[in-house]
């Protein structure tokens, strides 16, 4: 007999709604870039000498938000230890900034439907994937974390190109009922999830806690390998419909424990992996749909298709986490970015309006969006061992910190990426651009040699690379 209950807090549907809604943050944030320019210039809402600033500040309003909100969530969720608010709150910044932007042809209202819906992705990034890691086993961390992560990139690839179709063909109203059916399914997914904690229940630290104001005491190991994850389970029991709140942590033992974070080489390295992640999709997204106007004299349409090529293999984001749960997270991480660095630099092979050209663009474009993936995957899952690692020392849930940290750089690399790359374009040109996307690719591989799946110098490479084994042999 089918159980209802018992399928709510599967680890399948778990995965499935934090990917849904990965997804539906990355297309909210992209569907709108290519739709803008069109709403402001044909509803008169600001002048044409003002149309690219004014475009400019509506993308950066959603990156913004996202990047300043971040910290004071993950500051809510572990000073309280309660993430039903956050959780609940990001919900309906979501429906408020959709809303806001169906119902308004003013431009500073479409700039406050950005603003929430930037805080909406901040709280999701730091809620939901602490949520996706707590209900998955260790060996599998990097295999759902590559899953979700590329659920958003391919959400901010698509977006534009289902924006742009639905504009053109049925105008701002279509792109407004496209964003609230998929918002509707996001919610409606989120609010049926009821998690299970499988690391919870076989967490020694849990175990020996039976008064909530006592904390136990640790004796964390020299390895990354013998990790134990110490959540709280008060602050993971989301769809409970109870509020356990626990007596607050004390400011300095919280403030010790981010420390600890930000001064972890394996987490920074794995930050700035991130952001050279999201620096490159974000710059291809706003550099590459003017190159092809100017050169090949393209459509927006066949513009947005182009993104096509870079979408389709990002949905291998599983099989690059599988890799790095079985040959380890460094050697897929430099991989990845060895990969991906010449298939950026080969963009400027694509010079003329010729046929060779557009298919040497098309061709390195999908070789980018094949090998992209096999860098974000294991850093995505870094982030997570290093929350453990510092839980069990601090005596503290570190997810929310950690995974707000990742998304305060995701959204900069937002922000920073198209603006940098940008200027580049106008200044050097098309092959000035690739070089720098290739550089920019290939200085995340130096620290990942050194950091990416613990720290070179401290522990044989095998050890690190393969923590399964040490668990086995514990």
């Amino acid at each position: 007999m089918f159980n209802f209950t018992k399928f709510r807090s599967s680890k399948t549907f778990v995965l499935t709604t934090i990917c849904v809604a990965m997804f539906t943050d990355g297309f909210v944030f992209g569907i709108v870039v290519p739709v803008f320019p069109y709403i402001l210039q044909s509803k008169a809402l600001v002048s044409d000498d003002k149309l690219q600033i004014s475009t400019s500040a509506l993308t950066a309003a959603f990156a913004i938000s996202d990047f300043l909100a971040a910290p004071f969530c993950a500051w809510y969720v572990d000073h309280f230890r309660n993430r039903h608010v956050p959780w609940y709150v990001g919900l309906l910044l979501a429906i408020a900034g959709t809303m806001l932007f169906g119902i308004t042809d003013n431009f500073w209202t479409f700039f406050v439907s950005r603003l929430l819906q930037g805080v909406s992705s901040a709280i999701l990034y730091t809620v939901g994937l602490a949520v996706l890691v707590e209900n998955t086993n260790k060996d599998e961390v990097g295999r759902y974390m590559g899953t979700a992560m590329s659920c958003n990139n391919f959400g901010i690839i698509l977006s534009p190109l289902l924006g742009g179709i639905f504009y053109e063909k049925a105008g701002k109203y279509a792109v407004f009922v496209l964003m609230v059916g998929l918002t509707v399914i996001d919610i409606t997914l989120r609010l049926m999830m009821k998690e299970q904690n499988s690391r919870l229940e076989t967490n020694p630290y849990h175990s020996r806690i039976s008064n909530p104001n006592e904390r136990p005491r640790l004796t964390p190991t020299n390895s990354s390998s013998h990790l134990i994850t110490t959540t709280l389970s008060s602050s993971t029991k989301l769809s409970t419909g109870k509020h356990h709140t626990s007596p607050q942590i004390p400011g300095q033992a919280r403030l010790a424990g981010i420390y600890k974070l930000i001064r972890s080489p394996r987490l920074l390295t794995a930050l700035y992996g991130c952001f050279v992640n999201e620096c490159i999709v974000a710059s291809l997204c706003a550099v590459l749909p003017l190159f092809v106007h100017q050169t090949f004299h393209w459509t927006s349409l066949q513009a947005g298709c182009l993104f096509l090529a870079i979408a389709i293999p990002g949905l291998a984001g599983p099989l690059a986490g599988l890799f790095a749960d079985k040959f380890g997270a460094r050697r897929v991480a430099i991989s990845g970015f060895l990969l991906t660095t010449p298939s950026l630099t080969s963009l400027l092979l694509a010079k003329t309006d010729s046929t060779r050209d557009k298919i040497l663009l098309c061709v390195f474009l999908s070789l980018t969006g094949s090998t992209i993936i096999f860098f974000l995957s294991p850093l995505g899952a870094d982030v997570s061992a290093v929350a453990d690692e510092i839980s069990v020392e601090s005596g503290m849930d570190m997810y929310a910190s950690a995974f707000s940290l990742m998304n305060s750089a995701l959204a900069a690399a937002s922000i920073i990426g198209p603006l940098v790359v940008g200027w580049i374009q106008e200044e050097l040109g098309w092959t000035g651009t690739c070089i720098a996307l290739g550089a920019i690719c290939f200085s995340g591989a130096i620290p990942c040699g050194f950091f990416t799946g613990g720290n070179l110098s401290k522990a044989p490479l095998s050890q690190e690379e393969h923590p399964e084994n040490d668990g086995n042999e514990a």
